[in-house]
Parts: structure tokens; C-alpha cells; sequence
């Protein structure tokens, strides 16, 4: 049988017992691989054995180069240089006998290389083509082993790099974050990523040096990426093909391209959306292991791309609503307080401070609130109100802080808290006058550490919350009665906004009352009315006292009731109010005892008006009805049975 037709196992264990002594150099040469640190290294070591079994046998690797020389590579013993018609037969041919005697070490995607044994003629072909065979194996081995060990490495560090990706919400930032982890991971020079637009039939490159704002733009069906985007496959360029090169790009980065890689970028259906381009390998030309590289790159690209640019589309929608939002909400008047307030809220929004505004009821503490948050940073993320005076204790931590399933009666499932849901956005909270003592230390706390805990829970959880408190109450003389915790009242008294009452806003009152009935009557699908002079005249003169919401509620009324083409003064059914009268007060009084008795008569004017009606009453006054109620109780106005 002639011995390339044995079977390799046969064929070594008939060439040991032909030859012992192979036995001992066939294992050394195998163990080469244990510390073998390259494959010229491991050849080395192979020769070494084989010289080490032979003494005075010489052994050498030759490699044919690029320029079609050959050049040693690893020698042992005192091996003769190759001459021409050695290396030439033994090129054309598997084994070569003789002295020296050629052993072809063919790899798949290797150069081609050459085993010359000299002092080794009076071996066998069997025992020869064993040393071959157990040679080309080794060092098959060694390549295999090196392949998956490069691709472990190149395996983790796509996806070190693909993690950065992840973590980039811009953009542009993106694509030249790509670029450049790109370029250093495939040896490039450069690297720009073309994303489709279709609608317009161009390219759109990123980043792209010495052009100007880093875009390149250039039309979907010229040069090597054209033709990637047109077809949805691969394509390699070296300088044997540089005439597909599009000069064009080139002349205007003021580059030379000499070899080129593309791949298309393709969506979760398959289709493509953009093309990934690497420029001139810094060492020879693009591999196909460079191609199969960027393909696999090319997927994670252009699934970060994809979500990055869902995210894009998110963000700019969800920026379009708070910029609508915004825009809804306005401080009309050009009286000098408003000209002020506009300027407070300017500065005021851009900070992270907490602010407090102050002012009477219906005076629009709210709507001020609103406009802080989405002239802010914060404006895409959540506003949530609360209003402190409708939340009884026994709701208070629970409201605000969240509760998990079973903390209590009735909390069947998880519950995230205002905090939690304002984390990131803002958190108004009206009526803060209004917190009972022991809500307000909780509260404390939450906003000294930015932490909270649910109710029947123990995880503290991480918040970012800016807060804006309103009152209509006298804080400090709520802290002098030790009704508000003065360590809260600093706390909350960082920025303080002051809204002027609407009686004091002089014109303003025109024009508010203008635009609510504008906006009234467009929605009633009726003309809008004019107002006659003398309706001015008392639009003017009325005090207002529930301000701006009084004033709302009276334009709303005409929209919607009348069907006059003008406005006049005895359609507005303003009542003169002055107030209760007060002369009763003892001037010598303290101011507490003087305010607490005002309070007194005020409601009690307003509850005899509703026939006892404290819903009615309440909304008479621009209050909540459990505010009133609270009120009313703290007034000692309320007997037993109303308590209850």
C-alpha cells in the first residue's frame, strides 16, 4: 500500500515500529505545543526535536514571501541554504526524499512553506511521511488554536466596544465613537458610517475629516458604497480594483484611498438602511477575516443605530409635547410685578434649587410652578402634582412615598410613590401649608438625602427630584405658632416667588379677561364678544378676590351662557365684594388672635351666602372644601357631629 493511502494512524504506529527512535522525536515535536508563542516559534521548536533525535541531522522552514522569494524562517542543527531546484521540487510536490529531503506544509490560509531535512536519508518514505504528517498537524493545531483564541479576544473586544455604543444617547457622538473603535480594532486609517436617505437618493457620512460639520454627503448610487447600499452585499477594494473608487470623495477630504472595505447596515427586516466603511488598512490589503469581522461588527452597529435612533425619535417627540405644553402655559400682563415674575422664572428655571411660591388663591401659583419645570432641563421628564391639603396622614407616606403589596389594609399589589414617579422631572406640591407636622418630617428627610423608602419596605430607593412647594398661608407666622417645621421652611425657602394679586395688576385684568373669553369662546364655536366701556370700567374696579380663577370662571360663564355681541357691565354679575367687615377687630390685638378672628367672620360670611353649603363656600373662596374644612376645625367653628 503506498503510504499517503495508509490510514494516519496506521501510517505512524507502522513507522514507530519500523523506527523506535521516532517515537521519542514525533512526541517532543508534538509538546512544542505547550509553549509554542507563534508558528515560527513552534516550527523552530519542531526542528529543534528533530535534530535533538538525530544529532547530525540539520533541519530548516523556508516561507515563500509576497515577492515570490523564499526566506527561512526557522532552522536547528547547521542546516545549507536551499538551493533553486529543491525548493522548486519541493513546491510541486508533497514529500521530496533525499538529503535534503522536502516536506510541503500546506495551511489553509497560510503561506506556503517548506520543511528541508538534511542528514535524514536513510529514513523510510513511511517513516518520513510520518514526520510530515505529524508536522503539518502541529502546526494546523496551533493555527486552529490561535484562530479561537483570536476570536475570544476579538469577541471581547467587540463587545467592550459595543457596550460603549450602548452608553451613548447623541448621535453624532455615536457614529464617531464608532468610527474610531472601529479603526483601531481593524488596523484602518479611517472609518465613516453612511445612513440612507432614501427620500432624497444620498448618503449621509459620519464623521468625515476636513469636511465641514464632519458630514460627508455624497449620491446612493456612486462608487464602492452606492454600490453596498444598492445591492445589500459586501464589497473589498485593494489597488488591484481602485478604479471603483469614487475620486470624487477623495478629492474632497483631500485623501488617497488604496484599498477600501464596505458592508451594508441592515435593519431588523433585513432591509438596508446605511453602509459601514473602512478606509486603507495600515498593513496590506482587507482580509476576508477583516470582512467577516466588520459584517459581524456591522450587526451590533447597526442594532445600536437602530434603537439609538428610536430613542432619537422618542426624545424629539416627547420634546415637541413639552415644548407644546409650554407654550400653552403663559404669564399674560404687561404690568411691572409680571414683567419681574417672567424674569424670576428665567433664572429660576435653569438651576436645580427648590422654590417656593407664595400667593393668594386663584393668583396662578400653579401655573408659575408649571413654567418653572418646562423652562428647565427637566421639561421631558414627568411634572407631578400634589396637593398636600386633600391627603389625610393616614394616605400622606403612602401618596408620596409609595407602599408595597400588604403594607396595609387594602394595598394589594406594589405602589410607586409621587417621588418615585417625579424622579428625574419635578414635584409640585400646592398647599404645602397644609401638611400635617408629622408628614413634613417625613418629607424633610426625602428631600435632605434624595431617598425614600415605601411603606412596609426596607430598600431605599434613589431619587432626582426638583420640588416646588405653593402656599397662600404665612409660613414664618406658621413656624412662630409651631405649626410648620422651621427646618422645612429653610428647607423650602431656598428661591421664593411672590405672585401679586390680581386687584394690584392694574390693566392686566383687561387683558387676561380678553384672552380667557378668546379662548372660552372658541371653544363655545361662537364670535367673541367686545366689551363695552363700562364693563371695562368694572372688570376694573371689582376686587377679585379669588383673583385669577374668579376672574376665569366669569369669562367662562359669558362664553358659554350669553350670546350678546358685546359685553356689558351688568352681564358680568360681579358681586361688590369688600370683604367681611373687620372695624369689630381690637387694634390692640396680636396680629395671631387679629387673623384668626378675620378668618372667622370671613367664612362665616361666606357660609351664611351658601346656606351652610361648604363646597359652595369653599369654592366662593378660591379653597378646597377639605381645606376648608380643616380650617373651619382648627377655628374651633365646627361641633361634633360636623367633625365626624
Amino acid at each position: 500500500m503506498n503510504p499517503t493511502e495508509t490510514d494516519p494512524f496506521q501510517l505512524l504506529a507502522l513507522a514507530i515500529q519500523e523506527n523506535p527512535s521516532l517515537a521519542t522525536m514525533l512526541t517532543q515535536m508534538w509538546r512544542q505545543l505547550e509553549s509554542a508563542e507563534s508558528l515560527n516559534h513552534l516550527l523552530t521548536g519542531i526542528s529543534s526535536a528533530m535534530v535533538q533525535s538525530f544529532p547530525k541531522s540539520a533541519a530548516q522552514v523556508i516561507q515563500q514571501q509576497p515577492t515570490g522569494d523564499w526566506k527561512r524562517i526557522a532552522a536547528a542543527g547547521s542546516p545549507k541554504p536551499a538551493s533553486p531546484s529543491v525548493i522548486e521540487q519541493g513546491s510541486h510536490s508533497d514529500i521530496v526524499p533525499g538529503n535534503p529531503a522536502t516536506v510541503s506544509l500546506v495551511i489553509e490560509n497560510e503561506p506556503n512553506r517548506l520543511l528541508l531535512l538534511e542528514g535524514l536519508d536513510s529514513l523510510s518514505p513511511r517513516s518520513l511521511q510520518a514526520i510530515a504528517q505529524v508536522t503539518r498537524y502541529t502546526a494546523q493545531r496551533f493555527i486552529d488554536n490561535k484562530h479561537k483564541n483570536d476570536r475570544a479576544q476579538r469577541l471581547k473586544s467587540l463587545l467592550s466596544m459595543v457596550q460603549r455604543w450602548h452608553h451613548t444617547d447623541d448621535l453624532v457622538t455615536l457614529l464617531s465613537e464608532m468610527a474610531e473603535s472601529s479603526t483601531e480594532f481593524f488596523e484602518a486609517e479611517r472609518a465613516s458610517i453612511f445612513l440612507w436617505n432614501k427620500a432624497k437618493r444620498e448618503l449621509v457620512g459620519r464623521p468625515a475629516l476636513g469636511v465641514a460639520d464632519g458630514k460627508l454627503v455624497v449620491p446612493d448610487d456612486k462608487g464602492v458604497v452606492g454600490a453596498v447600499v444598492q445591492s445589500g452585499q459586501p464589497r473589498r477594494v485593494d489597488d488591484m480594483l481602485a478604479h471603483e473608487v469614487n475620486r470624487d470623495i477623495d478629492k474632497e477630504l483631500e485623501f488617497h484611498t488604496h484599498s477600501l472595505l464596505c458592508v451594508p447596515l441592515l435593519d431588523r427586516k433585513g432591509k438596508v438602511f446605511g453602509a459601514f466603511e473602512l478606509i486603507n488598512k495600515r498593513d496590506g490589503n482587507f482580509t476576508t477575516k477583516d470582512e467577516q469581522g466588520l459584517v459581524e461588527v456591522a450587526l451590533h452597529a447597526a442594532a445600536v443605530l437602530e434603537s439609538s435612533q428610536q430613542i432619537a425619535d422618542l426624545t424629539e417627540s416627547r420634546d415637541r409635547i413639552a415644548q407644546a405644553q409650554a407654550a400653552e402655559i403663559q404669564l399674560i400682563g404687561d404690568s411691572p410685578a409680571i414683567h419681574e415674575l417672567r424674569k424670576s422664572v428665567d433664572r429660576i428655571a435653569s438651576t436645580k434649587l427648590p422654590v417656593l411660591v407664595l400667593g393668594e388663591n386663584g393668583t396662578g401659583k400653579e401655573v408659575v410652578s408649571r413654567l418653572i419645570h418646562y423652562q428647565s432641563d427637566r421639561r421631558g421628564q414627568p411634572l407631578v402634582a400634589v396637593n398636600c391639603a386633600a391627603l389625610p396622614d393616614t394616605l400622606l407616606e403612602s401618596e408620596l412615598f409609595g407602599h408595597e403589596k400588604g403594607a396595609f389594609t387594602g394595598a394589594h399589589e406594589t405602589k410607586a410613590g409621587k417621588f418615585e414617579l417625579a424622579s428625574g422631572g419635578t414635584l409640585f406640591l400646592d398647599e404645602i401649608g397644609d401638611m400635617s407636622l408629622t408628614g413634613q418630617a417625613k418629607l424633610l428627610r426625602v428631600l435632605e438625602n434624595q431617598l425614600v423608602t415605601r411603606l412596609g419596605g426596607q430598600v431605599e430607593i434613589e431619587v432626582n427630584v426638583r420640588v416646588v412647594a405653593a402656599t397662600n398661608q404665612d409660613l414664618p407666622q406658621l413656624v412662630k405658632e409651631n405649626k410648620f417645621r422651621q427646618d422645612l421652611f429653610y428647607r423650602l425657602d431656598v428661591v421664593t416667588v411672590s405672585l401679586p394679586p390680581l386687584r394690584d395688576r392694574g390693566n392686566d385684568i383687561l387683558l387676561l379677561a380678553e384672552n380667557f373669553l378668546e379662548q372660552f369662546s372658541r371653544k363655545a364655536r361662537r364670535e367673541v364678544p367686545q366689551f363695552s366701556a363700562d364693563a371695562k370700567q368694572r372688570l376694573l374696579q371689582h376686587p377679585w378676590m379669588g383673583n385669577i380663577r374668579e376672574l376665569r370662571n366669569t369669562m367662562e360663564r359669558i362664553a358659554f351662557l350669553s350670546d350678546c355681541e358685546v359685553v356689558t357691565a351688568d352681564m358680568l354679575t360681579l358681586e361688590a365684594r369688600t370683604g367681611p367687615q373687620v372695624q369689630g377687630v381690637a387694634a390692640q390685638m396680636e396680629l395671631a388672635t387679629a387673623t384668626e378672628q378675620f378668618q372667622s367672620e370671613f367664612i362665616r360670611y361666606h357660609m351664611k351666602r351658601t346656606n351652610g353649603n361648604m363646597a359652595q363656600a369653599a369654592k366662593n373662596m378660591g379653597v378646597h372644601r377639605s381645606n376648608l374644612h380643616r380650617k373651619m376645625k382648627q377655628l374651633g367653628m365646627l361641633d361634633d357631629r360636623e367633625e365626624a
